[in-house]
């Protein structure tokens, strides 16, 4: 649900103007693409106005590289990367024969990245140079000569791809996988499936303890170790629990995307998301072992892996409901918060759901393991479409501010298998980065009338305790909710404090610890006296496997031991009367119970927490 601030409606009214916006919400409409292209730079001293005899065939000689991006109406954006320049030293960059653009500033290691916007024709042939002042001989650069053309821009559910685009999107993962086997440190092997796996994490020295190779699922690795400045920069740097968790995998999926472009040898190629909002099934693409190809030929199927749920695998069971739903993530209307929440519900969620048997167990049930399952690139590219259409509802008011967080540096491979350094606040939106999103499910409405952003009070109005130290039950745990009934009606009333505005009711439950993770989820609800229940949210393991503990020094991320879940539209659905908190195990798959999910939660977990309360923010 949407949160905002209607100066002339309160409560009920409010809230169906925002209902009927939520049902009246159009479809995302395609985008035709754009022109695009990209070509090296060749260190060479000379060469015509069209560089006719450039030719960048030789990757000893090739410096950097230009990537053009082209509007039909001739906006025109080359993003330079310089990648063996001279150390900490300014290159003017030119478009050739025409006119200076800027400069690109390499650092100690000799690599620098710059952008430069300017008008030229749309698909016309561009060719450029670069040099630092004085044009020094053995120091100058010729781009070979760069033609944009249309490229799809799109990026769609995975049901939505054509033969030719599965059979693209397989050929690119089967040649990723190929260059496992390439000599380690070259260009191939930084473009290999398991290099970009150990981008994310990985089991070994330097990351994550080893042991947990000893878990369900984890057949096929080994454990790993950095070896060359390459791997130092890139290896074990994803970010969970911290504000860069969006951020971070955006950019990630962005450089993954060209290299598996670069694999599949198609420019066309957009990664696919699960839309398992609208479909909770593990898509036959990836639970097929085998499948034809346009020869008539049974293949071995490259985005097949046994290591998941078996019921997924076979299509028997679907996620659960619980597991998919994006409701306490999409009621946030501020970035830090939503990041939380959303990598919680439904990131971490599926991410467990989808393990052997629960987190930390399978590819996907642990951090360090979960890049080498290609589910996993599938489902965080919808965690992204999730994250730009919470965006759209007031993307000014929604993207992240700290400059702290803007201004941090990250290292990656671009499609060349160059080493490549980018700023946050340079990839932070899809317009930035020349993609968008067909539509989906779990998407909060954008409303087409003007309303500011409701944001959440840093500390409390009013705090209600719940619970002190309690054990989680081997079955259902229930936590009545002792709040009079006058009070109760003033949480869902306009406060003077707040402006005239409802507060939001916030569950938040502080000590959430275990001695050995349980191995399966817990949902929450909010139960009335009449047994009826509405899903407050999904507490899941995965980030136990997490290397990065760190949560900087940001507001609004929540301790790692905290849990938080928005009430407000539960409470106000179940009314005055009798509720409880009610915590239940789950597998995180249709077809099962929560008496059966308890059979299988581990006799040493003890889950505990340490108190619970509902806060008015």
């Amino acid at each position: 649900m949407v949160k905002t601030r209607l100066t002339a409606l309160h409560g009920s009214a409010a809230m169906l103007l925002v209902m009927s916006a939520l049902a009246a919400a159009p479809a995302a409409s395609a985008q035709s693409g754009s022109l695009q292209a990209s070509g090296p730079l060749v260190r060479q001293d000379f060469s015509d106005c069209g560089n006719n005899n450039v030719n960048g065939s030789d990757p000893a000689r090739n410096g950097g590289q230009v990537t053009i991006t082209q509007t039909d109406a001739g906006d025109t954006t080359a993003a330079v990367q310089i990648t063996s320049g001279t150390p900490n030293t300014s290159y003017d960059f030119y478009w050739k024969c025409q006119r200076g653009l800027g400069q690109v500033r390499t650092d100690a290691s000799g690599s620098g990245s710059a952008s430069f916007g300017f008008k030229a024709g749309a698909g016309s042939t561009l060719t450029f140079d670069m040099y630092p002042a004085g044009a020094p001989p053995g120091n100058k650069f010729q781009s070979v000569r760069i033609t944009p053309v249309r490229v799809t821009t799109q990026r769609k559910s995975v049901l939505q791809l054509s033969a030719t685009e599965l059979a693209s999107l397989r050929k690119g993962v089967a040649q990723m996988k190929a260059w496992n086997s390439e000599p380690r440190g070259g260009a191939n092997y930084r473009r290999s499936w398991i290099y970009w796996a150990n981008m994310h994490s990985y089991f070994g020295t330097g990351c994550a303890n080893p042991s947990g190779l000893s878990a369900a699922g984890m057949s096929g690795l080994s454990a790993q170790a950095k070896s060359n400045a390459d791997e130092n920069a890139t290896w074990c740097t994803c970010q969970h629990g911290t504000v860069q968790f969006l951020t971070w995998h955006r950019m990630y999926l962005y450089y993954f995307e060209q290299v598996l472009q670069a694999a599949a040898g198609d420019p066309n190629l957009r990664l696919p998301y699960w839309d398992y909002e609208t479909n909770a099934q593990m898509p036959a693409a990836y639970r097929d072992q085998t499948y034809v190809n346009s020869g008539g030929q049974t293949m071995a199927n490259p985005l097949y892996i046994p290591n998941r749920q078996a019921q997924l695998n076979a299509g028997t069971s679907n996620l659960a409901p619980s597991v998919v739903s994006t409701t306490n993530a999409m009621q946030q209307t501020s970035y830090n918060p939503f990041n939380s929440a959303l990598e919680q519900t439904p990131h971490g969620a599926v991410h467990c759901a989808t393990g052997v048997a629960n987190c930390p167990t399978g590819y996907m049930g642990a951090v360090p393991a979960a890049g080498n399952d290609p589910i996993f690139y599938t489902h965080h590219t919808n965690i992204d479409r999730l994250y730009e259409c919470w965006l759209k509802v007031n993307q000014a008011a929604r993207l992240p501010s700290n400059q702290n967080q803007l201004n941090t540096n990250f290292n990656f491979i671009d499609g060349s298998g160059a080493l490549v350094t980018r700023t946050v606040k340079d990839m932070l939106t899809t317009a930035q980065l020349g993609y968008s999103y067909a539509g989906g499910g779990g998407c909060p409405a954008t409303l087409q009338i003007k309303l500011p952003t409701l944001v959440l009070q840093e500390k409390p109005l009013r705090v209600y305790p719940l619970a002190g130290p309690t054990p989680l039950q081997r079955g259902t745990t229930v936590l009545p909710l002792k709040i009079a009934p006058d009070q109760r009606r003033s949480m869902l009333q306009a406060l003077p404090d707040k402006g005239g505005e409802t507060a939001r009711s916030v569950v938040v439950i502080d000590g959430f610890t275990f001695d050995e993770a349980p191995g399966v989820l817990y949902e929450v609800y909010i139960q009335g006296a009449d047994g009826k229940r509405v899903l407050l949210g999904v507490i899941n393991f995965f980030n136990l496997t997490a290397p990065h503990g760190d949560h900087d020094d940001m507001a609004g991320m929540n301790a790692p031991d905290q849990k938080t879940f928005d009430a407000t539209e539960a409470l106000r659905t179940l009314g005055n009367g009798d509720t409880s908190l009610v915590i239940e195990p789950s597998t995180g798959v249709t077809g099962t119970t929560p008496a059966l999910a308890a059979r299988q939660i581990s006799p040493k977990a003890n889950v505990r927490f340490s108190s619970a309360r509902i806060e008015l923010r």
